[in-house]
């Protein structure tokens, strides 16, 4: 569970008029009018719209707050704050084997076959047994955050413009390359630098 706080880049429990703020900013930033119909920029501002308004309603309603503030502070105490190892076909994208439409694909024919993703992924061609052996083994040497602690990361996935599989792929690579989180996932095609852009301003932001 993510901190609808989050989603409209702010502090948990912010007061409710840094919330009204940074929505009516975030709402004129994000106005799809302004990106071109049928892009990235404009399917993402869209879905962005639609979780800041979800938020702000949940967090201007008292009888909405309460409860959502009991369903966090419950996903808090329960949430694991160890390491994890990376999952294997996060491994194969963050290392360029297959791309995440091919994972995607992958993962579909697993909830249909109950296979090790290792072995459907061989099956389809995609990478060789030797392949399959040294990611096996890599995975036993590289761990992730269990929390994901990114604060970007966590926002990106809240407003629903990524999903984890992305970021954890995401944090893979910042191991080899020497990049922020958001730059790789732009790098990728998952997000929009314009969109980006908006999400990274002071959340007070308002365009007169």
């Amino acid at each position: 569970m993510y901190s609808l706080y989050t989603i409209l880049g702010l502090e948990d429990n912010a007061p409710e008029t840094a919330v009204e703020e940074a929505y009516r900013s975030l709402r004129q930033r994000l106005d799809s009018r302004k990106f071109e119909q049928g892009s990235l920029a404009d399917r993402q501002a869209r879905q962005c719209l639609l979780s800041i308004e979800n938020a702000f309603r949940t967090l201007t309603n008292q009888t909405a707050r309460a409860k959502y503030l009991e369903e966090w502070q419950r996903s808090r105490e329960q949430e694991f704050s160890g390491e994890l190892q990376p999952k294997l076909g996060q491994l194969c994208v963050a290392a360029g084997m297959i791309t995440l439409e091919d994972l995607e694909q992958a993962i579909e024919t697993q909830a249909k076959l109950d296979l090790p993703i290792g072995q459907i992924l061989q099956e389809q061609q995609l990478i060789t047994q030797a392949e399959l052996d040294g990611l096996l083994l890599g995975q036993q040497l590289i761990s992730l955050p269990g929390d994901l602690p990114h604060k970007t990361g966590q926002r990106l996935i809240a407003l629903g413009l990524v999903t984890e599989d992305m970021v954890r792929i995401a944090l893979i690579e910042q191991r080899t390359f020497n990049r922020k989180l958001e730059d790789l996932l732009t790098a990728h095609g998952w997000l929009d630098p314009a969109i980006l852009k908006i999400l990274l301003e002071p959340a007070d932001t308002v365009v007169q």
